[in-house]
């Protein structure tokens, strides 16, 4: 996809990707290991490799980029807060919207791959997700995604 925006872009023309990357992290230690969010997000690794479609793939768009033939690639991160724990009130804002997300979407995200690829049930699926959804809530542990 990347080779086609280069090949259909004028002479002097940009692109501009924005995606999540994956696994979600944290830098003040206030994420344990066995944070229900931390593993969903590497079950979401796992499951989405083993269908040859790694949703890791953003961490790769610069070098991408560059191999289509990109010149003067920037790479800009910012951190996209997994729930409202942020003091600043623009990243209180993203982490509110990430939490909304997670608490109507997570099973959608989840059910098909969950199921079909690592082999769990719905029921499995729909009662982990619930543990998701309430540790998400939990502003306590500063989680955010690189973007």
């Amino acid at each position: 996809m990347i080779a086609k925006a280069y090949e259909n872009l004028e002479p002097g023309g940009y692109i501009e990707i924005q995606d999540n990357m994956f696994p979600l992290l944290c830098q003040d230690g206030t994420m344990k290991a066995d944070f229900a969010p931390l593993e969903w997000t590497n079950l979401l690794i796992e499951g989405t490799e083993k269908m040859g479609c790694s949703i890791t793939v953003a961490a790769s768009f610069k070098r991408m980029l560059e191999e289509a033939g990109f010149v003067d690639v920037e790479e800009k991160k910012k951190i996209w807060p997994f729930n409202p724990w942020p003091k600043d009130p623009k990243l209180r804002e993203l982490g509110f919207w990430s939490l909304e997300s997670a608490m109507s979407g997570l099973e959608g995200i989840s059910l098909g791959l969950f199921t079909r690829v690592l082999g769990w049930t719905s029921e499995e699926t729909r009662v982990f997700c619930a543990h998701v959804r309430n540790e998400q809530r939990k502003i306590g542990v500063h989680a955010y995604y690189d973007v």
